[in-house]
């Protein structure tokens, strides 16, 4: 990023006459462009700050993004990012939030991460399905019309929306596309067994939306949250999450999660699957239909 372009973002959006005196682009996401930002007041105090940005029709994304962060810290179970600004300067979009400084997690980190998690889903827990809103799943938009059953949801908002993209972009073809709709078809067979009680969910949770504080607390960034059942919330960790044993082990201490959710959550784990396809391509294809057979046989 341009510092013209940092410094006319933090004039506009933030108060106190800060003045941008640093930049470090910052790598590993593929929507937005980021960086880390020193800025000084008037008095000479410093702070850090990360600042994401974008072309202007991604103003709602934002906004979806900054709502998601405000209802997971409402919760207070596990530690997010408060956003501070986000509106247009220039001929882009940002969003910025306090800089959060990252340590190597410690033994306990991955034990603390699951107790929080099941804590979140606790404390939310109850009946609501979807949102008030639409958000994103990265870069793609994420459909939470509420409805009365969660098997319902599930065809229409995840696999029915995905299966309809797909193919609309002539990327899921009759073989495929037979597999996930027989999926959608036996719901009610394959999620059977579950808990019927919803929570709060990150949506997005996954290895690059978890940090490690330099306090050694887990922070969760990047949420696509909705109310759902709490076995969707580990599609994306089973996909790419690395967590290992000790997380799971104490969520399911905390909160435990009824007999056949391994095999429920691969339902999930496609779900993530066909939204990889429809944003990044065919190298996605055999992973879903490989995920779509599993189900199948499951």
């Amino acid at each position: 990023m341009l510092m013209d372009d940092l410094q006319q973002a933090f004039s506009v959006l933030m108060p106190n006459n800060l003045t941008v005196i640093h930049q470090q682009r910052v790598t590993g996401g593929c929507i937005s462009d980021s960086c880390q930002v020193l800025t000084q007041d008037g008095e000479g105090r410093q702070q850090h700050w990360f600042a994401k940005s974008n072309q202007l029709s991604f103003l709602g994304n934002f906004k979806a993004e900054a709502d998601g962060l405000e209802r997971l810290a409402a919760v207070s179970s596990i530690a997010t990012p408060q956003p501070e600004a986000i509106g247009a300067a220039g001929d882009r979009v940002w969003l910025i939030m306090p800089w959060i400084d990252q340590g190597p997690p410690a033994n306990a980190f991955f034990h603390d991460f699951g107790t929080g998690l099941a804590e979140m889903h606790r404390c939310t827990s109850g009946t609501r399905i979807g949102l008030d809103r639409d958000n994103f799943l990265g870069a793609a938009t994420q459909v939470n019309r509420p409805v009365d059953r969660w098997i319902d949801f599930v065809a229409e908002n995840r696999l029915g929306f995905q299966l309809r993209w797909g193919a609309d972009q002539q990327l899921i073809d009759g073989s495929l596309r037979r597999g996930c709709e027989e999926v959608i078809d036996r719901l009610d067979q394959l999620l059977d067994g579950r808990s019927e009680e919803t929570s709060l969910l990150h949506g997005d949770l996954w290895s690059g939306n978890y940090l490690c504080s330099d306090e050694g607390r887990p922070v969760m960034v990047d949420p696509a949250v909705y109310y759902g059942c709490r076995e969707a919330e580990f599609g994306m960790l089973m996909l790419f999450g690395s967590c290992p044993p000790s997380f799971y082990h104490s969520y399911q201490q905390a909160l435990p999660m009824t007999a056949g959710w391994q095999r429920r959550v691969n339902v999930y784990v496609l779900y993530h699957l066909l939204n990889h396809l429809n944003l990044f391509g065919g190298g996605y294809y055999g992973q879903c239909q490989q995920m779509a057979e599993q189900i199948l046989r499951s």
